[in-house]
């Protein structure tokens, strides 16, 4: 009864007035809501922040990674927002760019198999 009442307060007080022992509380009270949720988020794949970056995880130059880029895709015969390597790109702020390394991988590779 007395944690419910101390949760409720914290459910209304702003997060920036609260104590890490607060916080902490408050946490502990919404993971224990969902018991079948995974305590550690999901392995995400390897990332990397920028065409150089994925070059060297490739093994490759930058512009065999810019020749990708501006490669026609089947599906749709176009080679705008990012060419053969779209598919890879997790996130594209002006001009920097997040790929998926394993997907940039797999797609680099069957685009040279054909």
């Amino acid at each position: 009864m007395k944690d419910e009442k101390i949760i409720e307060g914290l459910l209304v007080k702003p997060l920036w007035q609260m104590t890490g022992e607060e916080y902490c509380q408050l946490t502990q009270y919404a993971m224990s809501l969902s018991p079948n949720a995974e305590t550690s988020p999901a392995p995400m794949g390897q990332k990397a922040l920028g065409v150089h970056a994925l070059a060297v995880e490739l093994g490759c130059s930058d512009s065999t990674i810019y020749a990708l880029m501006r490669a026609v895709r089947e599906e749709d015969g176009s080679s705008e927002g990012g060419g053969i390597l779209k598919p890879a790109i997790v996130s594209r702020i002006g001009r920097r760019i997040v790929f998926d390394v394993d997907k940039a991988r797999d797609l680099a590779t069957q685009y040279q198999q054909r």
